[in-house]
């Protein structure tokens, strides 16, 4: 019996052939979830695939066990990079993903069935060393196929005030407890300083990237991201001091500017300019997260009411004025549009809301892109039913057409670095 997400795989496939296949299965395996086998899970602990135990955003997976590390990313047969939260709740049918000894490959399987062979992002070699403070250099930097990771600041002041992002889950499972070695300045990593600030210390993340860098073409872009801080004596002026810091740290690697990414709020000009001005990063990542006006109300709260959305569409556009076109990008979390109670009816009016975000910021020289939004019990959207799979396939092509329009290309986000857009994932073939 052939399953039905094969059925539905192939019928998409032939519905849109303009779309990669392998791009289709990736938005399946992320709206259906992938488990591991005993056999799979017992494979990927070796030190080829052996990611380890941390999860960088404190997000809290129940699937999950204390004995058995994680790997990174699924790799396609393509090298698409397929990023999988492992241990899910909310999978209730899920891709399988078994490992044949006979053969030497992991199937990924449904029912019983082969889809096709994958593999996963191979363990960096730095990951099982230390910093100088002893600090595991895992707990210090994730990594996608070719780019670092690092979460500079582990929390979002949005949660103090009940505002947060309604799809939100980063940050629910701190638990009060510190990972290793996060510290709040250069000599220290007292927990209880941790518990106030849950900055990881800049020494630190040096000396990661610096490890990170022997591996030599392995990486060629370094993401600072980090929760929310609205705190100092102009909006964010905290935050931005915080990224300068850090990214002087990384800089001390680099001679001059360095292949980067920051995806933080929308700053003032004048905050935007010192980050441009004062480090080495090339492009700036404001993420509007939900276009249509209202909607952006009820699902940002906490955004609309600090800096609103009139001024972070502009801010975000007089950015491009400091990094140049093609250097400021701006996500939606695809799907969110359309969650009960008060989300769009249709998929139609969801894609045709997208679509004119899309083409609003390619004019203003703004990389608009999505990912996929992954319902999660701790948000305050909760567990809910996600769009389904034609939705997900016409954002990703209708997004990467229109920018393909105003000549815009999605260089910091595409398959060889963060593995979470499927729209810059069809841009391999422009």
């Amino acid at each position: 019996m052939v399953s039905s997400k094969l059925s539905e795989l192939e019928e998409a496939i032939i519905r849109y052939p303009d779309v990669s296949p392998f791009v289709i299965l990736k938005l399946s395996m992320i709206l259906r979830g992938v488990e591991l086998t005993p056999r799979a899970l017992a494979k990927v602990q070796s030190e080829v695939y052996n990611f380890g135990f941390l999860e960088p955003f404190f997000i809290d997976f129940e699937g999950r066990t204390k004995e058995k590390a994680m790997p990174g990313s699924i790799l396609l047969r393509d090298a698409t990079n397929v990023y999988i939260n492992y241990g899910d709740p909310a999978y209730t049918n899920p891709y399988h993903v078994d490992w044949s000894d006979d053969e030497g490959v992991f199937p990924l399987m449904d029912q019983g069935e082969t889809i096709d062979s994958v593999d996963f992002v191979q363990r960096p070699d730095f990951f099982g060393k230390r910093t100088g403070r002893g600090v595991p250099m895992e707990a210090i930097a994730d990594v996608r196929t070719q780019k670092l990771v690092i979460t500079a600041y582990q929390h979002c002041r949005l949660w103090e005030t009940g505002d947060q992002c309604k799809f939100c889950a980063f940050f629910t499972n701190s638990k009060e407890t510190p990972k290793p070695g996060h510290a709040t300045d250069e000599t220290t990593s007292n927990t209880e300083d941790w518990r106030k600030t849950r900055e990881i210390n800049q020494e630190d993340i040096y000396e990661t990237v610096r490890e990170a860098l022997k591996e030599r073409g392995r990486f060629s872009e370094i993401q600072l991201s980090g929760g929310l801080d609205y705190g100092g004596k102009e909006l964010f002026d905290n935050e931005v001091d915080r990224y300068i810091r850090v990214l002087r740290a990384i800089g001390r690697d680099f001679e001059g500017r360095f292949s980067s990414q920051l995806m933080a709020p929308a700053y003032s000009k004048k905050q935007v300019k010192r980050l441009y001005d004062e480090t080495g990063l090339t492009s700036y990542c404001p993420n509007i997260e939900v276009w249509d006006e209202e909607k952006s109300k009820w699902l940002c709260p906490g955004k609309n009411k600090r800096v609103g959305r009139e001024e972070w569409i502009n801010r975000t556009i007089d950015a491009v004025e400091i990094f140049g076109k093609g250097f400021v990008c701006t996500q939606v979390v695809g799907g969110a549009e359309l969650a009960a109670p008060y989300g769009f009816k249709s998929v139609d009016e969801a894609l045709e809301s997208n679509f004119q975000a899309c083409e609003f910021f390619a004019k203003n020289g703004v990389v608009f892109l999505s990912t996929i939004w992954r319902p999660h019990y701790a948000s305050a959207l909760g567990k809910q039913p996600m769009p389904p799979l034609d939705y997900y396939i016409r954002l990703a092509r209708g997004l990467r057409q229109i920018r393909k329009e105003y000549g815009l290309r999605a260089i910091n986000d595409d398959y060889k670095h963060c593995g979470n857009h499927p729209d810059a994932d069809l841009e391999r073939i422009d």
